[in-house]
Parts: structure tokens; C-alpha cells; sequence
């Protein structure tokens, strides 16, 4: 049975770096790097939270492309 959801809390360092406005990349490149950790282990959604609990971000995992390939 899959996990609902994969939560993941920000080091200090990332939240440094995530609250930088010109880093929206660093933002995607972490929020794929969360979602590829929820899909690995078998969870349908995955959500980021600050250094204080607060949350971030909360979305659906969607499915790998390799995945999709093989169906």
C-alpha cells in the first residue's frame, strides 16, 4: 500500500537559499529532487516544509516517464 504523502523539511541552508527570489531555479531543481524521493518510495503526493513547520509547498507526485514506457 503507497504512503500518502512524503513530507520534507528544509535544512537551514535550504531555506537560506529558498527564500533568495533569484534562485527560482534552485527552487525547481529542489522541488524535482523532493518529488523523485516521494515517488521512490511509493508515495502519491509530496509536501516541503520551512525550518519552522510552516508549509511551503504541496503537490502530487506524477508519474515517471520511464514508467509510463513500460505500461
Amino acid at each position: 500500500m503507497a504512503k500518502i504523502v512524503w513530507r520534507y523539511r528544509l535544512t537551514n541552508q535550504e531555506q537560506q537559499l529558498w527564500e533568495r527570489e533569484e534562485l527560482r531555479g534552485w527552487r525547481a531543481a529542489m522541488t524535482g529532487f523532493v518529488e523523485d524521493e516521494a515517488r521512490d518510495r511509493g508515495c502519491l503526493k509530496f509536501a516541503i516544509y520551512s525550518t519552522d513547520e510552516v508549509l511551503i509547498l504541496k503537490d502530487s507526485v506524477t508519474r515517471d516517464h520511464e514508467e509510463s514506457a513500460e505500461d
